[in-house]
């Protein structure tokens, strides 16, 4: 494959599934997307409007299938220029990074802050290497974009000894909030505001203050589990609740993992569904609740972001639910009135995308060079 023909592979591993897609290395063209769902016995494949089981019993074999797919249905016959991975979780890392050992490494210390999510990518670099031991890979952190948010806005008030292990708030959702901020005069026409209040609203979800198109305060925190409500993660909790539960109900740290990261928000709330576009369908009075109570606290913590850059000059809203559910979107702006009239915008999240964009700028000079006829 020559220089015009030279692609980046994009990999977004989640707890059960891989979205995969292939951009132009010298272009923003993409090529071609999809996703693995449901790894494991009922995995499939989605894309091009088709859906079909695949065997994806882990997120090794899912990294397999896709490339297997790609081969076959956008004639990718050679290997990828780069790679580039969405990491959750970086640690202490505040910038995009080729994977090496060390990498790697810490990629593997932050999993237990993001268990849902790093190990699952540490397969599918694992694999991925294993079938390209040549391919240069790029991890791109979503804790990276909230890493200069300042001291008193990411220190967890605790002993020193235990600030010293790395607990401290990091935030997430950053590859979002970097694209959002990047496209935002082209996906507007309009120029980026000095005080953005970004909303990502989906199954996870955070708000972000961007001042200067640099963020400064965000609601997630430690973990992906913090701030607002979200479709099966309860948000924000009071410390109490977990040592009543584990005196109470003998409840240990994996049960309330899974209690808190999985069978709570939307899905606690309602009793069962944690689905947005259903529950705004339903009369139910335990899911009009649910979604009374999910719009208050985007509130509640947004009044907290507003305060932090002392007042907003344009709301700007993203992910499944900020882009597609206009009444939720409705009510936040209108409950926000009291900070004053300013724009809102719609901007389509676009993970992908940056994961390509970081890649393109890391790699690209190199790569050109090393395509290069000799």
């Amino acid at each position: 494959m020559g220089i015009d023909g030279a692609w980046i592979l994009t990999l977004n591993a989640g707890s059960s599934s891989l979205k995969f897609a292939a951009y132009e290395l010298h272009s923003d063209r993409l090529i071609i997307a999809g996703q693995i769902a449901a790894i494991g016995p009922d995995a499939r494949l989605i894309a091009g409007g088709n859906t079909a089981a695949v065997n994806a019993g882990d997120h090794a074999q899912a990294i397999t299938a896709a490339m297997d797919w790609m081969t076959q249905n956008a004639g990718l016959s050679d290997a990828p220029a780069i790679a580039s991975h969405r990491i959750v979780h970086g640690g202490d890392r505040n910038a995009p990074a080729e994977i090496t050992s060390e990498v790697l490494a810490d990629i593997q210390s932050a999993a237990a802050l993001a268990p849902l999510h790093n190990p699952p990518a540490l397969d599918v670099i694992g694999n991925l290497t294993a079938m390209y031991p040549d391919l240069r890979q790029v991890a791109c952190f979503d804790t990276a974009f909230h890493a200069d948010n300042p001291a008193e806005a990411t220190t967890i008030p605790l002993p020193k000894n235990l600030r010293d292990k790395g607990i401290r708030r990091y935030g997430f959702h950053g590859l979002s909030y970097a694209s959002l901020v990047r496209r935002f005069s082209q996906e507007t026409t309009a120029t980026l505001p000095r005080r953005v209040l970004a909303l990502h609203l989906g199954a996870g979800a955070s708000l972000a203050a961007i001042v200067n198109g640099k963020g400064v305060a965000t609601t997630m925190g430690f973990s992906p589990m913090d701030g607002l409500v979200m479709a099966t993660r309860a948000g924000a909790m009071d410390v109490g609740v977990i040592l009543h539960l584990m005196r109470t109900e003998g409840m240990d740290a994996d049960a309330l993992e899974h209690l808190l990261n999985r069978e709570s928000g939307l899905r606690g709330l309602s009793g069962g569904n944690a689905d947005m576009k259903s529950l705004l369908e339903s009369e139910r009075p335990e899911d009009r609740f649910a979604i009374d109570h999910y719009i208050y606290w985007v509130c509640r913590h947004a009044g907290s972001m507003i305060a932090t850059m002392q007042g907003v000059d344009g709301l700007v809203f993203t992910g499944g639910v900020g882009e597609n559910a206009t009444t939720i979107r409705e009510r936040i702006t209108a409950n926000l009135s009291w900070a004053g009239e300013v724009p809102v915008w719609v901007i389509q999240a676009d993970e992908e995308g940056e994961l390509a964009s970081v890649a393109r700028a890391i790699g690209s000079a190199v790569l050109s060079e090393s395509l290069s006829p000799k």
